[in-house]
């Protein structure tokens, strides 16, 4: 049978795009999928720590020292992976022509043709009906989920999400705060009882809409890690939060924004400063 080798790279939302992507391409185009996941600086916790994959024709890896021949060819490891990579496989895509102008329809063209490929991506590039089921968080994970947003169920809970992190400097420009605030005024004339989930990487913004909004905020104030395993699932619990909140206004060039938008097909409006 045809196999697909994917390396999903970047932050979290970026990675389920990614697989959940993969994993429908592979069903419809005939290739059985193995996932290969590493950890970095951006992610600090394996898969299996985080979620599990339902259809089970699908195998997902934390990668061992002995996977790293599947690693991304770059210069910190002196590109050795390519040499490996080269053999192994009929076609490969990397991340620079995956960022180039190449048409995402073009992939199933791409690769059908060869019985052994591998990818490297960090974005939706398939799309299909109830691809955001394909993967759960674990079980604990899934409770303190189901905890934390139980409360959303009887009030009516809006959701905020900031990024600003490595991004912050553009981001504050696009999607300034002052945008948010003017929403959550609008939201609060619609009905004073108005709650609102904020996910977001910088504490001091969340400190800012907590100090003007009072009690009407919803957050953690946490200190934001994506290098250790317990702030990646900090980051995971948000995501789902924000999913459970019955519209979102995100921030301008967020996969973080748009995924959590999608797991749930709530409204995204990302505010954006023309």
């Amino acid at each position: 049978m045809k196999k697909m080798t994917l390396v999903p790279f970047g932050g979290l939302s970026n990675r389920i795009f990614a697989i959940t992507s993969a994993i429908g391409f592979c069903r419809d185009n005939g290739f059985r999928l193995k996932v290969v996941w590493f950890k970095d600086w951006g992610m600090g916790a394996g898969f299996h720590q985080l979620m599990e994959v339902l259809p089970t024709d699908v195998e997902i890896v934390d990668a061992q020292w002995t996977d790293y021949r599947f690693d991304r060819p770059r210069k910190r490891n002196l590109w050795m992976p390519a040499i490996y990579q080269y053999f192994a496989f009929d076609r490969r895509l990397y991340e620079k022509e995956m960022f180039g102008n190449m048409n995402y329809d073009s992939y199933g063209e791409m690769f059908r043709p060869f019985d052994a490929v591998y990818m490297n991506h960090c974005g939706l590039f398939y799309e299909y009906p109830g691809m955001f089921r394909e993967l759960k968080p674990t079980k604990s994970i899934q409770a303190e989920i189901n905890r934390l947003t139980e409360p959303f169920l009887s009030q009516r809970t809006v959701g905020i999400h900031i990024r600003r992190g490595d991004l912050a400097e553009y981001s504050e420009k696009k999607s300034p705060l002052s945008l948010f605030i003017s929403k959550m005024e609008d939201e609060l004339k619609i009905d004073g009882r108005t709650k609102f989930f904020v996910a977001s990487d910088s504490t001091d913004e969340k400190k800012r809409l907590a100090e003007r909004f009072g009690d009407a905020v919803i957050t953690s104030f946490k200190e934001v890690r994506r290098d250790t395993k317990e702030g990646i699932i900090d980051a995971l619990i948000e995501l789902y939060r924000l999913s459970a909140t019955i519209k979102i206004y995100g921030t301008h060039y967020s996969t973080y924004s748009q995924l959590s938008a999608k797991l749930s097909n709530i409204p995204l409006e990302v505010l954006l400063n023309e």
